[in-house]
């Protein structure tokens, strides 16, 4: 498609209140409704929360993110902030403000994200390099420290972003070129990998040959590189063996191998792209949906963590993998990572967050950090600003990645409910309004608001978690079976106005019983990497409805912690309303469940603000026993979990569980002494 013709087209169904979405020629489904997508219900309350916290608060996110982001140069902060590094770091917030100023209606938002877009375009060099011209060698192609092309990889997303809004035909057009300043072999090189994305999506908007080959030749190319970081290649992700690298890198690069079969049809690259997470999946998946990632993926053991930016980025590419082969799955695992993960990692009011999020976490302090990487510094305390920047701007990419792909339009134009959340979407001939208090309740109602009456398919998604009792009216029909759990599944008809769809999930809890599993250590030396051993552990029984985890509300004391730690180098928050927080618990921890009997209690509690200290809508009770159980490293850290759980003296108690999610301290993943999980 010319830049002429997607001027025109946009302006022309703008008019109509639609955007157009561009499908790579061998993917599924195509994405790109960000401005036509209305979130509402509890979605709406929560993206407004993130808009009055971190996201519209630069200044209490401290370096760099209070800078001029890419609307001009960023100064350095005294030795910090090497040329690639700041560059990169501040390129995840323009994505993250762009997104959400689309989908809350914020122009203050949108202006500040598009800023840095509209700044990269106009100051292009002249050979077509993309950012800070002061970081442009033209001898060597370099910026400082190597990494040349990784934050124009991160940065793509932004400028995306306003291409998905605005249909801006600049966007493309600057892209081409100045991916064609690097030979295949520059690109090949780590992390300036991840720019066969950008690659991809340019070539599809413009036509240009010279990218996809380019992209072609690098991903042929790609060497693993031997450090702490690693690299996904051809070779493994094809072959069956473990991947131990950087979780989010691991996450990032997952995206080239989808995309490559989604520009080329080369089922090579598909099969890459789905074995390469599966292996993530089989070797590293915790039970909120994120891999474990405190740097590197360290297996499936609960005792370890995840980055914040890993959350971002696999649920980046998780919605990729859903377009290219319109497989069900990859949208379960969007909706439990983004439920569960995501929300976990940040406090209620999306004021702070955690660099390291962990499953259970009975005290949460500046010194409660017990993953092999960084232990005893605040990487894991919820703060407004962190040692390392990356995941304090990653953390306002997630929920509104997440809306930009809750609809999509399938290779016939018609709509494709991916993702489920209360929300309407404009696809110009009609408006669906989605009715839904969804991932609370499995009743969702599609109602089409039709201009004029349409023949057309919508397809809706069964989710692998509902096993039985999965219906569907329409039109206020009979109810009848909804479809195979794990697939998609298409209603034909002639939609008017006021048509409805009616789908019916039943929830019930489930108590997962985690297997044993492989403990992966890392003896770091000298910061980074050092040799893998393992082990078996425990590892307990989660309780799970539909798509959510959930989890012991621990009683807390909370207290702001104002302590100028080293580790900061003079980063904090110039807000005093964003603050850093020491918490401990006030209350018992140490149980294990005594039997797999749940009791579902809908509160009545509003579904709009269930995070934070609010009562959730939906609760679960369960019973269990005090067991011996005490906090780790003279009280410290959180507890591994014990390997032969031992009763205390005492009655059997009821326990209220809540969504993961809304719970800062946390018991999610339970010692067992039920009969129930003997294996």
């Amino acid at each position: 498609m010319t830049g002429k013709f997607c001027i025109a087209a946009a302006a022309a169904l703008l008019a109509i209140g639609a955007v157009r979405a561009e499908r790579a020629p061998y993917a599924r489904f195509e994405d790109g409704f960000l401005s036509a997508t209305r979130p509402s219900g509890w979605l709406e309350c929560a993206l407004k929360t993130q808009a009055s916290g971190l996201t519209g608060h630069p200044e209490a996110m401290s370096y760099p993110y209070d800078s001029c982001l890419w609307a001009g140069k960023i100064q350095r902060m005294g030795t910090h902030g090497i040329g690639w590094w700041r560059y990169e770091q501040t390129a995840y917030y323009p994505d993250g403000l762009v997104r959400l100023g689309y989908a809350t209606g914020d122009k203050a938002l949108i202006s500040k994200g598009e800023s840095g877009v509209d700044w990269t375009l106009e100051h292009a060099t002249p050979e077509g390099f993309l950012g800070d011209p002061c970081l442009w060698d033209k001898k060597h192609h370099r910026i400082e420290h190597g990494y040349e092309m990784w934050p124009l990889a991160v940065f793509f997303r932004a400028m995306k972003a306003k291409y998905d809004a605005t249909r801006d035909a600049r966007i493309p057009a600057a892209l081409a070129k100045y991916f064609k300043l690097y030979d295949a072999k520059t690109i090949a090189v780590g992390r300036n990998t991840i720019n066969v994305e950008g690659m991809v999506w340019a070539y599809v908007r413009t036509g240009d040959k010279r990218l996809i080959e380019l992209a072609e030749e690098a991903w042929r190319g790609k060497k693993e590189r031997i450090d702490w970081s690693g690299d996904l290649t051809p070779a493994n992700c094809s072959d069956d063996k473990p991947i131990y690298m950087h979780g989010a890198s691991y996450a990032e690069e997952l995206k080239i191998p989808t995309m490559l079969y989604a520009a080329t049809g080369n089922k090579e690259y598909l099969h890459q792209a789905v074995n390469a997470e599966r292996k993530l999946e089989r070797d590293h998946m915790l039970p909120d949906g994120c891999p474990s990632s405190t740097e590197q993926t360290r297996g499936n053991s609960v005792y370890w963590g995840h980055e914040t930016c890993t959350v971002s980025d696999y649920t980046w590419a998780l919605g990729y993998l859903l377009e290219v082969t319109g497989d069900a799955g990859y949208a379960d695992k969007m909706e439990r990572c983004v439920f569960n993960a995501a929300f976990g990692a940040a406090r209620g009011d999306f004021r702070s967050l955690q660099y390291f999020s962990n499953l259970n976490q009975f005290i949460v302090t500046a010194r409660s950090n017990d993953n092999t990487c960084y232990p005893g510094r605040p990487w894991a305390q919820y703060r407004p600003t962190h040692e390392t920047e990356c995941c304090v701007g990653q953390i306002t990419r997630i929920v509104p990645n997440f809306v930009s792909r809750m609809w999509m339009r399938d290779a016939a134009q018609a709509p494709v409910a991916a993702l489920y959340a209360p929300s309407s979407v404009d696809f110009g001939w009609a408006r669906i309004e989605e009715e839904t208090n969804y991932p609370f309740d499995g009743k969702v109602t599609f109602r089409f608001r039709v201009k004029e009456p349409r023949e057309t398919s919508f397809t809706y998604r069964v989710p692998g978690w509902c096993k039985t009792g999965a219906t569907v009216k329409v039109c206020g029909g009979e109810a009848s079976p909804a479809g195979e759990p794990g697939t998609f599944v298409s209603v034909k008809r002639t939609f008017r106005d006021g048509d409805t769809v009616e789908l019916d999930f039943p929830m019930k809890p489930v108590f997962e019983v985690l297997p044993r599993r492989h403990y992966v250590i890392r003896d770091f030396v000298n910061h980074w990497a050092g040799k893998i051993e393992g082990r078996s552990c425990s590892q307990g029984t989660v309780v799970v409805r539909g798509p959510l985890l959930y989890a012991y509300r621990i009683p807390e004391t909370r207290k702001a912690d104002d302590v100028d730690y080293p580790e900061m180098r003079g980063k904090k928050s110039a807000n005093p309303e964003f603050k850093s927080w020491d918490i401990r618990p006030a209350g018992p921890f140490n149980y294990a469940l005594a039997s797999h009997e749940a009791e579902v209690v809908e509160t009545g509690a509003p579904v709009g603000d269930w995070m934070g200290d609010a009562t959730s809508p939906v609760e679960i009770k369960v019973k269990a026993r005090r067991i011996k159980w005490e906090l780790g490293d003279g009280g410290r850290c959180t507890p591994d979990l014990p390997e032969k759980p031992e009763p205390l003296p005492g009655e059997t108690e009821t326990l209220t569980l809540t969504p993961y999610g809304a719970a800062d301290l946390r018991l999610a993943v339970f010692p067992d002494l039920s009969a129930a999980s003997e294996r």
